[in-house]
């Protein structure tokens, strides 16, 4: 950067966020949530969202809103405007013949796999609810300011942003910076990443509308509604009552040609009233509110992080609509990111912890777009699938939402046995690298005593007992490492700040029979134990055998070290912990990261 910005006011701040939608709130408010407040995120337009956007909520994304506690908010907003039992149709035309469903009930089958629903919410009726919500905890949010320059050196990154309405240039010292700015992203441009995957699709066009469809569309279709007829394919949106939403356009007019691809080129209100009829296939009065071009693209950058600098959102990944995958994926690459910026900054972890962020989140988005463009052309434009044309086949929604798997440093795993990224959440087993079956527990804080409180009244979600931290869920008869993981938070909580050990939740199942599950899902006995992240995941699991986790001493001390180890692997530090001299050394490290 120029010397002449050494003059200009300095802020200083953890994280910078460049980019303040979904994405970069999100991130804010999880980075809040673990401790670390007082980020500056930063946006170039004046407010959130003023158009309806993203509609669709994943139940993996709503688990993360659910741990926020913005769930039950998103849900009434959400109803008001969407029926919660939407589905996925298609037809010719909104008045024309049925071609088909791929989802009569978006949220069928999720009670067994999920705590949380999928949910219709465009960006503008939720972008609010976020910001009142990150700004309430801490979170320096300031829009109508753009990044102008950055550079970075082995301790941070320094940035001059601008104030676009004054016009008044500032310097921001922080120790990582982020980009959420869009798929057009300044930040990955400059630093040189190029994209890869399957490149443009179409130059694609959303109309926005308002029209009285009530009766083309009531007791009949609701949801995402598929169009495919000669003149236009794309989806219309649109709320419960018929009378507002969208129509996204991803080719229109003679199919196959090069022109069809093409509907947002040079758009004009005439041509655009002529493609909206043609989808809705009847004379009927509506006022065109807005047109909005936009590329049907499905690429992913080549890498999500260069030194203190890291990608997220549509700055690391473009996908087309189709599915609602682009803001989910984004959303689920902020709680990946939020834990470990977090533990590195109050020194609970490494640094090198942050590179498993590009190891676990890069294969998702990797397979998110390949998917997404099967969905494409399946579902939108199918004139383009040729017999030389290379693409994986579809699998279930499910399996992406909730299935996919990672495998880093950060756990134990191998990965799944065929290399596969994804599986059947609902008949796949627990292990490292998969996210926390969902199962009704009942359970008790390790703080209830050996014995217990047996008289837990009512399950709940396994997914109420972590996002907060590590949590350690032990069998009724794993003694051993109830006791362990109690050894483990006494003797760092001593020697912190020194040992900068993240605080460990230990709950005991109790022995009730409905637990029953939790040990098949997991794959453990009541002898065993499963570490869970603080996003989630499930970090490492002891299928425990009888005996071994008897509570005696030497079986105490046993389970302690095991457990130290793993938790010293993830966390990327060195596998003993450093003592006397050796440990004042590593704090005086850790202070300066």
């Amino acid at each position: 950067m120029a010397a002449a910005t050494a003059s200009l006011p300095l802020v200083e701040t953890p994280v910078l966020i460049v980019g303040s939608s979904m994405v970069g709130m999100t991130l804010s408010a999880l980075l809040a949530k673990h401790g670390i407040p007082d980020c500056l995120t930063i946006e170039k337009h004046s407010s959130t969202a003023i158009h309806p956007r993203a509609a669709l909520f994943h139940p993996r994304t709503m688990q993360i809103y659910r741990e926020l506690g913005l769930y039950d908010a998103m849900k009434t907003e959400s109803y008001k405007h969407y029926d919660e039992h939407a589905g996925l149709h298609a037809v010719e035309t909104l008045a024309g013949r049925s071609l088909g469903t791929w989802m009569s009930d978006i949220n069928e089958g999720l009670e067994d796999i999920s705590p949380t629903s999928r949910l219709f919410l465009t960006q503008q009726m939720f972008e609010p609810l976020l910001r009142e919500h990150a700004s309430g905890h801490g979170a320096r949010l300031r829009f109508s300011t753009e990044l102008v320059d950055f550079s970075q050196d082995a301790e941070g990154v320094t940035a001059v942003i601008k104030d676009t309405e004054s016009g008044v240039e500032e310097r921001v010292r922080a120790k990582y910076m982020i980009a959420c700015d869009g798929n057009r992203s300044f930040v990955r441009q400059k630093l040189g990443i190029p994209m890869q995957g399957h490149g443009l699709l179409s130059h694609s066009l959303t109309i926005y509308f308002r029209a009285d469809l009530s009766r083309f569309v009531e007791g009949k279709y609701n949801g995402v509604i598929y169009i495919n007829n000669a003149e236009v394919r794309g989806f219309f949106r649109l709320d419960k009552t018929g009378r507002e939403g969208f129509l996204a356009v991803n080719t229109a007019g003679e199919r196959g040609t090069e022109e069809s691809r093409y509907p947002g080129k040079d758009i004009t209100n005439e041509r655009a009233s002529k493609i909206l009829r043609a989808a809705i296939g009847a004379d009927v009065d509506f006022e065109i509110t807005l047109l909005s071009p936009w590329s049907a693209v499905c690429d992913v950058a080549e890498r999500f992080q260069d030194g203190r600098i890291l990608l997220a959102g549509d700055a690391a990944h473009i996908v087309t609509p189709n599915g609602g995958f682009g803001g989910n994926t984004g959303i689920q690459d902020a709680h990946n990111l939020a834990w470990k910026l977090a533990f590195i900054l109050q020194n609970k972890a490494r640094p090198d912890l942050i590179s498993t962020y590009e190891a676990e989140r890069w294969p998702v988005a990797k397979k998110t777009i390949d998917q997404v463009f099967v969905r494409y052309i399946v579902r939108t434009a199918p004139e383009l699938k040729t017999d030389d044309l290379e693409m994986e086949e579809e699998v279930p929604e499910p399996w992406l939402e909730l299935g996919y798997q990672y495998h880093s440093q950060a756990l134990t795993s191998t990965g799944l046995p065929d290399g596969a990224v994804t599986s059947d959440p609902a008949t796949a087993k627990a292990r490292p690298g998969t996210m926390a079956h969902h199962v009704l527990l009942y359970a008790t804080d390790s703080k209830a005593g050996d014995g217990g409180n047996w008289e837990a009244s009512d399950p709940n979600p396994i997914a109420d007992l972590l996002g907060h931290g590590f949590v350690l869920l032990c069998g009724h008869k794993a003694l051993a490492w109830i006791r362990a993981g109690r050894t483990l938070n006494s003797e760092y909580a001593s020697e912190r700040p020194v040992g900068c050990w993240p605080d460990l939740g230990v709950h005991r199942v109790t022995p009730a029979v409905a637990n029953g599950q939790f040990y098949e899902k997991y794959q453990i006995t009541p002898h065993g134990c499963v570490l869970v992240r603080p996003d989630g995941f499930v970090a490492w699991t002891e299928k425990g055998e009888e005996g071994a986790s008897e509570g005696n001493e030497r079986r105490t001390d046993e389970a302690a070290a095991r457990l130290e180890a793993v938790m010293r692997k993830i966390l990327c530090f060195s596998p003993q912990r450093p003592r006397g001299a050796e440990a004042g050394a590593a704090a005086v490290a850790s202070s300066k990261l």
